[in-house]
C-alpha cells in the first residue's frame, strides 16, 4: 500500500510539476503588407512564464530592414511603456509594464518585462521597413516569422500574410512554406501557414511569398531573378507527404510529449469545445443509436465524421460509395478467371444524383478503358497519371456537403451546427457505436434484414467494414449471401477493392498536394528549405 501511495504521490507531482512548467500554448502572427514594402505585424502569445526576468523576440539578417514602432499589450489591455534602447540587466520588478529593443551587429531584440510569473496573454506590434524586396521580374517576401529555439515548444503555430493594396490569388501569387510540419494556403486574399503537430524546438515558419509586378513600390530593389532565391529556397525542402516511420528522432519525442500533455488535459480543450459545438455534447456522452444518419446520406455523414476529426482508413468515403453504387446497381461485380474481383458499369443513372458520386463513377470508367471493366490496380495506375483531377475531386466533398446542409439548414453559413443539425451528427457517432458493439448485433437477430446493406455501407464509412461484415455473416451466411447478393468470401473481396480504391485516391491527393505545394499553389509545408530569409535567427521566449 506505501508503495501505491508513494507512486501516486510521485505521478501527482509530476502532473503537478507539469501544470507549473512553462509554455507557450500558441503563437498568432498577422503581417500586413503595405504599398511601399512595409510589413505591419502583430504577434500574440499565450503563454505560461516561470521564470526570468523578460520576454524577447530575436530578429536578425535584416540588411535594410529596420523594426519601428514596438509596442506590447498585455491581457489585462495595459500598455507597455517603450523606453528605446533596452539593459537586459534589469531586475524583473523594473522591468514591468516596460519594453525595448537591443541593438545586435546583425539585428535587434524586442524585449518586455514579464511582470509577475504566471499566464499571460502578449500583443505585440511593429513595423518592418524593406519587407517586401523589388526582383528584377517579381516582387517578393522571404522572412522568418518564428524563430527557433525558443525557450519552450509552441503547441500551435499560425501565421498570415495579407497585402493591403491587392486581393491575392493564385493568379497573382505563389507562396512556399518552410521549417514546420503543417499547411500552407489562400483564404480570402490571406496567405496562412500554419502547423499542424510535430512542432519542436527546432521547428521556424519560414514564408517565401512571390508577387506579379505593379503592386507593390518598394524601394528595397535587388538585382537577381526570383528563381535564383527559389532554387537557394529549395535546397532541403520535401513537400511530400510524411511517413510516421521517417519522423526524426526529436520529432518523435514531440509526439510523446504532446500525448503526455493531452493526458493532462492542458491540449485538449480546444479540440473538446469544437466537438461539443458540433454534437452539442462531447463524444464519449453520445449514446448509441440504431437509426441510419441522415437517412442514409454517406455525403452528409461524411461532412461530420471530417468535422470532428474522426480517426479512419485512407478515404473511407470513396469505399462506402462504391458500395452503395454497387448496391443502387450503378456497378456490378464480377471475378477474372484468377478469382480477382471485377467492377462492370451499368447505368449512370442509377448512380446518386450528385456531382461528387456522378464524378467519381467517370473516373472509374475512364480508368477502365476500353473494355469498361475495373480491374486491379487499374483505377491506381489512372489515378497516378491524373493526380490534379482526383485531389479536385477530394476538395469537392465537404464543399459539396457544406451546401448541402447549409441548404437543409442543419448548419448555418458559417458551419456552425444549428441544434437540428447538432441531432443529426449525434446519430453520425451514435450509430458508429450501434455497429461497433458486438452484443447487441447478436441480439437484433435477422429483422433488420432489409437494413443489412446500409450497415456495410457505412461501416465502410466508419473504416469498419470487414468488422460489420463478419459480425452480420455469423448471425446467419445464408441470410447473409441473401441480403448481400455475395457470398461473404466474395463480399471481402469487394470491401478489400473499395478499400483500395480509396488509398489509390488517398496517395493521388498527396502527390497532388506536394506538386502544389512545390509550386507555390499551397498545400503543405516543408521542414528543410527555405534559406536565405530575412528576420527571425535563433531563440525567443522567456530569459
Amino acid at each position: 500500500m506505501k508503495r501505491w501511495l508513494a507512486c501516486l504521490a510521485a505521478m501527482a507531482s509530476a502532473v503537478a510539476a507539469f501544470a507549473d512548467s512553462p509554455a507557450i500554448r500558441s503563437i498568432d502572427v498577422r503581417v500586413l503588407l503595405e504599398k511601399d514594402g512595409t510589413a505591419l505585424v502583430t504577434e500574440q502569445w499565450d503563454v505560461r512564464v516561470t521564470s526570468g526576468t523578460e520576454w524577447y523576440l530575436n530578429r536578425e539578417n535584416l540588411s535594410d530592414i529596420e523594426i519601428l514602432d514596438l509596442k506590447v499589450v498585455d491581457e489585462k489591455g495595459r500598455e507597455f511603456r517603450n523606453v528605446g534602447k533596452w539593459d537586459v540587466d534589469w531586475s524583473r520588478n523594473k522591468k514591468e509594464g516596460l519594453c525595448g529593443t537591443v541593438y545586435k551587429r546583425n539585428g535587434v531584440e524586442l524585449c518586455w518585462g514579464v511582470g509577475e510569473y504566471g499566464d499571460h496573454f502578449y500583443t505585440v506590434s511593429y513595423r518592418m521597413t524593406n519587407a517586401v524586396k523589388s526582383l528584377r521580374d517579381y516582387d517578393m517576401v522571404h522572412l522568418q516569422l518564428v524563430s527557433p529555439g525558443l525557450s519552450s515548444t509552441p503547441r500551435k503555430v499560425k501565421v498570415s500574410v495579407r497585402p493591403d493594396c491587392f486581393t491575392a490569388d493564385t493568379t497573382n501569387t505563389r507562396f512556399w512554406g518552410f521549417g514546420y510540419y503543417g499547411s500552407t494556403y489562400l483564404e480570402d486574399g490571406t496567405i496562412v501557414l500554419e502547423s499542424q503537430g510535430n512542432y519542436s524546438a527546432n521547428s521556424s515558419v519560414i514564408l517565401l511569398a512571390r508577387f506579379n509586378k505593379g503592386y507593390f513600390n518598394s524601394p528595397s530593389i535587388q538585382d537577381r531573378a526570383f528563381s535564383e532565391v527559389l532554387d537557394t529556397a529549395m535546397v532541403g525542402a520535401d513537400f511530400g507527404d510524411s511517413d510516421e516511420e521517417e519522423l526524426p528522432l526529436w520529432a518523435f519525442i514531440a509526439s510523446i510529449l504532446a500525448a503526455v500533455a493531452a493526458i493532462t488535459g492542458l491540449v485538449v480543450l480546444i479540440d473538446r469545445a469544437n466537438k461539443k459545438s458540433i454534437l452539442g455534447m462531447q463524444p464519449k456522452d453520445v449514446n448509441w443509436c440504431r437509426n441510419i444518419p441522415f437517412g442514409g446520406d454517406i455525403l452528409s455523414s461524411e461532412y461530420v465524421l471530417q468535422r470532428l476529426g474522426d480517426s479512419r482508413k485512407s478515404n473511407a468515403f470513396a469505399g462506402a460509395l462504391i458500395l452503395k453504387m454497387i448496391y443502387s446497381g450503378a456497378l456490378s461485380v464480377s471475378k477474372d478467371t484468377d478469382g480477382k474481383i471485377e467492377i462492370a458499369f451499368n447505368d449512370r443513372e442509377k448512380v446518386p444524383a450528385d456531382n461528387v458520386s456522378r464524378k467519381l463513377y467517370d473516373m472509374m470508367v475512364r480508368a477502365s478503358g476500353s473494355d469498361r471493366i475495373l480491374q486491379d490496380k487499374e483505377f491506381s495506375r489512372w489515378s497516378k497519371r491524373n493526380i490534379d483531377e482526383v485531389n479536385k475531386w477530394v476538395m469537392s466533398i465537404s464543399e459539396e456537403a457544406k451546401d448541402r446542409l447549409v441548404g437543409s439548414g442543419e448548419i448555418s453559413a458559417s458551419a456552425r451546427f444549428k441544434p437540428e443539425g447538432q441531432a443529426k451528427a449525434r446519430e453520425v457517432v451514435g450509430f458508429k457505436k450501434f455497429l461497433q458493439d458486438f452484443t447487441l448485433i447478436s441480439e437484433r437477430g435477422t429483422e433488420e434484414l432489409p437494413l443489412w446493406r446500409e450497415y456495410l455501407i457505412f461501416g465502410s464509412l466508419y473504416g469498419i467494414a470487414e468488422l460489420v461484415a463478419k459480425q452480420l455473416k455469423d448471425i446467419n451466411p445464408q441470410l447473409f449471401e441473401q441480403a448481400m447478393i455475395y457470398d461473404y468470401p466474395t463480399m471481402r473481396q469487394v470491401v478489400f477493392m473499395s478499400n483500395n480504391l480509396g488509398r489509390a485516391i488517398t496517395n493521388a491527393q498527396q502527390a497532388a498536394i506536394a506538386k502544389n505545394s512545390s509550386q507555390g499553389l499551397g498545400g503543405t509545408s516543408s521542414f528543410g528549405g527555405g534559406g536565405g530569409f530575412s528576420g527571425g535567427g535563433f531563440g525567443g521566449g522567456s530569459r
